[in-house]
């Protein structure tokens, strides 16, 4: 269960994108159903989550593996007030990788962020 041949660099250009706010680069990479489930993660409370992180200073890539012709991975992005993952899915549509799903992994406040 090897990561398709090409797709880490996507995946990195992509990451690279949200710590940029290259916010070109990311819509380019999502479909619009992935978008709505971004556009979903503000907590109504107001508390520490992906949507409200200020400042996000680096991320990390895991590769989880293969469900059919899906590929999913794990981003970690971490800011001063914590770190948040998702789980990221990513499929080929007419030749170009694009991320169709997306949820909350995890999300783990900061000293700063508790």
């Amino acid at each position: 269960m090897a990561e398709p041949e090409g797709l880490h660099d996507i995946v990195v250009r992509n990451a690279e994108a949200v710590v940029a706010g290259n916010f070109a680069q990311i819509m380019a990479d999502i479909t619009p159903e992935a978008l709505a489930q971004m556009m979903q993660m503000a907590p109504a409370d107001g508390s520490f989550s992906l949507a409200n992180m200020p400042g996000i200073t680096g991320y990390e890539l895991a590769f989880i593996g293969e469900e059919g012709d899906a590929c999913m991975y794990h981003v970690t992005f971490e800011s001063e007030p914590g770190r948040a993952t998702l789980g990221v899915t990513w499929k080929s549509l007419m030749g170009q990788w694009k991320i169709t799903a997306v949820s909350v992994v995890g999300v783990e406040p900061g000293e700063s962020g508790a």
